[in-house]
């Protein structure tokens, strides 16, 4: 299994028209939803093969995550739940999905009744089928294949360039730290520029006119 660093390759997300790329390359419901729903929450994969269809809240417009967690000092398994917003469109997707899925035999209440490692090798290939060969920075990621963790990068880069707070995105990401969190401040000189451009580009139309 390919294994992404978190956070450390800031190069390592999408566009919203590179996702959106990736969704057009699906062939069905269940990968498109794979794609849309770490892109709208920013949820880890294995939180995501651990959605359980009654942790979904149409009503709310919520998903409830479960991650059960050993700790240290006694051995003992805990659960720790936060509540992740979700949008009403992939709702809809989701409730299409559940119809598409029901001439199946699986019965379960998992939403993805599917291996992390399958996941992983429906990335890779909906990477190739939208032509994103590789991703990041080869200075910092050995592995550039598409993997469902830049999701969650792309999330966290957009959340932050629309003017989500930092506090705000830890509580969706499930961060235990700000700290960690904040590293999704630093954006490389492609973006920085895309942001120093706009401020200047009035003026320079003003100049023009001059």
């Amino acid at each position: 299994m390919t294994q992404v660093t978190p956070i450390r390759d800031l190069k390592g997300y999408l566009s919203p028209k590179e996702v959106e790329k990736v969704i057009a390359a699906t062939a069905n419901p269940r990968d498109e939803l794979l794609v849309r729903i770490p892109w709208r929450t920013g949820i880890r994969v294995s939180e995501l093969i651990g959605i359980r269809v009654p942790d979904i809240d149409y009503e709310n417009k919520a998903v409830t995550i479960k991650v059960q967690k050993m700790r240290k000092r006694d051995g003992k398994v805990v659960e720790r739940r936060r509540v992740v917003p979700i949008d009403q469109g992939t709702l809809d997707m989701v409730r299409q999905y559940l119809e598409w899925r029901a001439v199946f035999p699986y019965r379960g209440d998992l939403l993805f009744p599917i291996t992390r490692q399958r996941v992983d090798q429906i990335f890779w290939q909906l990477g190739r089928r939208a032509g994103i060969k590789e991703i990041g920075d080869p200075a910092v990621s050995q592995h550039r294949k598409l993997h469902p963790h830049h999701m969650r990068h792309s999330f966290a880069i957009h959340c932050i360039k629309r003017g989500m707070t930092i506090e705000r995105l830890q509580k969706i990401l499930g961060h235990s730290s700000p700290t960690t969190t904040s590293v999704y401040l630093q954006y490389s000189v492609a973006d920085l520029h895309e942001d120093y451009d706009k401020v200047w580009e009035e003026d320079e139309r003003t100049e023009t006119k001059a």
